[in-house]
């Protein structure tokens, strides 16, 4: 009768693995199945087994000479790849699992040093190409470290670049309605009469009802004839003449702040340096002739 551990050993299979593994390294391996070599994936790697994503299907104790490069390392470096002998160890449905076959570099004479060179590396030139390997591993989170309030500040600006051009169209067809609205009462049908410097504001106020910020909203209306500028409503400066005398100008000036949907903390005012854009007025004119 079987002891109780050897039942549960058989049940839970035991971890072979004699190193740990490093998890979607940045390594390809090519390997020779009788066409052109492709490069593939290595799910897993340590100093004693690795990994290989592939369709090839070998018998266990095949051994496969697999060359291992380091993705994105320049052509340049000698440490870029290496040739290791694996003994296939098992098949999964997604790949095979290797075990590699090494000698060590104090044991190999000269002549059997050389052909363990063209077969495969002994185990300290491997273990300096894993050494390596995490290496490049470690700056490559580095640089995403670095980059990443780099990421997040473009976002931030296309966030609040984005609100402002939407506030500044806004403020313009604003501007139009309000014009709009002010010139064609006192010439429609049945209309009352020409609407006052309020119920135009009113209009302009519900046009910009999506912006933030609305207190900031400041409307002028003033009205132009033969170089006689009327104010009814807020200050009047800079109409131009209409060369019809004639006509009645009717000028509507719509200033708004815009503030952005994200502030920014890191900003100078003094050296006038800002990591996005800062509260800003936008200010935009529409004139039109009176129809009376």
């Amino acid at each position: 009768m079987k002891p109780v551990t050897s039942w549960f050993g058989w049940l839970v299979p035991r971890e072979r693995r004699r190193a740990e593994r490093q998890q979607q390294p940045h390594v390809i391996a090519h390997y020779w199945n009788g066409t052109a070599p492709a490069g593939h994936e290595i799910r897993d790697i340590s100093s004693t087994g690795l990994y290989l994503l592939t369709e090839q299907r070998w018998y266990p104790g095949t051994v496969v000479a697999i060359s291992l490069q380091r993705d994105g390392v320049p052509d340049s470096d000698p440490e870029r790849s290496v040739r290791v002998n694996g003994k296939v160890v098992r098949c999964d449905s997604d790949g095979v699992g290797f075990d590699l076959v090494m000698m060590e570099k104090h044991n190999l004479s000269h002549q059997a040093e050389s052909d363990t060179f063209l077969n495969g590396a002994d185990r300290k030139t491997f273990q300096r190409f894993l050494v390596r390997l995490l290496k490049n591993q470690g700056q490559a989170l580095i640089e995403y470290i670095l980059l990443l309030p780099l990421l997040f500040l473009l976002i931030v600006n296309v966030v609040n670049f984005g609100g402002f051009f939407y506030a500044w169209i806004t403020v313009a067809n604003a501007a139009r309605a309000g014009a709009d609205y002010a010139i064609l009462g006192g010439a429609s049908v049945g209309a009352p009469g020409q609407p006052s410097a309020a119920s135009v504001t009113s209009v302009i106020t519900q046009d910009i009802s999506s912006l933030p910020n609305r207190a900031s909203l400041n409307v002028k209306i003033c009205q132009s004839h033969n170089g006689v500028v009327t104010s009814l409503s807020g200050t009047c400066t800079g109409i131009l003449a209409d060369p019809e005398t004639s006509y009645t100008l009717m000028s509507i000036d719509v200033t708004y702040t815009y503030v952005p949907f994200i502030p920014a903390t890191f900003k100078f005012p003094n050296l006038n340096i800002y990591a996005s854009i800062p509260p800003t007025t936008i200010s935009r004119r529409a004139v039109m002739r009176i129809i009376q």
